[in-house]
C-alpha cells in the first residue's frame, strides 16, 4: 500500500515532475499485498480522483504474488481491481501469480511470511529475469 501511494504521488505531484527519480519503475513484484481488497483500495491516494488521475504512471509491468491461504491477501487477484491502468496504457502488464508459501515459524504454517515468498521459483525466477 505504501509503494503504491508512494508511485501514485510521483506520478501525480507537481513537485516530483522532472526530478531525476521521475522514471518508470520496470518490474513491480507485490507479495502478499492486500490492494485487492475493497477497504485497502478505498484508501489508496488517487481513489476519489477521475479515472485518467486515480492511478500510479509509473509502472511499467506488475507480478503480484499471492499464497493460498495467506490471510493478508484473501482477495488475491489485482489484475481485475487495477484493469483500468492497462487501460489508460499506465502499466504493459498486470499478472497475478499464486503460489504454496511453505515457510513454518513456531511449529505452525505462515503463508504470509517474506522468506518464503522470496524463495519460492516464481518470485525467484521473475527476480533473476529482471536482473
Amino acid at each position: 500500500m505504501i509503494c503504491y501511494d508512494v508511485f501514485w504521488k510521483l506520478s501525480h505531484y507537481g513537485e516530483y515532475r522532472g526530478r531525476p527519480w521521475n522514471r518508470k519503475i520496470d518490474l513491480w513484484i507485490t507479495l502478499g499485498s492486500p490492494l485487492a481488497d475493497e477497504t485497502v483500495k478505498d484508501n489508496l491516494k488517487g481513489t476519489n480522483r477521475a479515472s485518467a488521475d486515480r492511478y500510479p504512471t509509473n509502472v511499467v509491468d506488475w507480478l503480484n504474488v499471492a499464497a493460498e491461504d495467506d490471510y493478508i491477501s484473501h482477495d488475491q487477484k489485482v489484475a481485475g481491481d487495477f484493469k483500468e491502468m492497462k487501460k489508460l496504457g499506465y502499466v504493459n502488464s498486470i499478472t497475478d501469480k499464486r503460489m504454496y508459501n511453505l515457510a513454518v515459524r513456531g511449529g505452525k504454517s505462515n503463508p504470509h511470511h517474506g522468506v518464503g515468498f522470496l524463495i519460492h521459483p516464481t518470485v525467484a525466477s521473475a527476480i533473476a529475469a529482471w536482473l
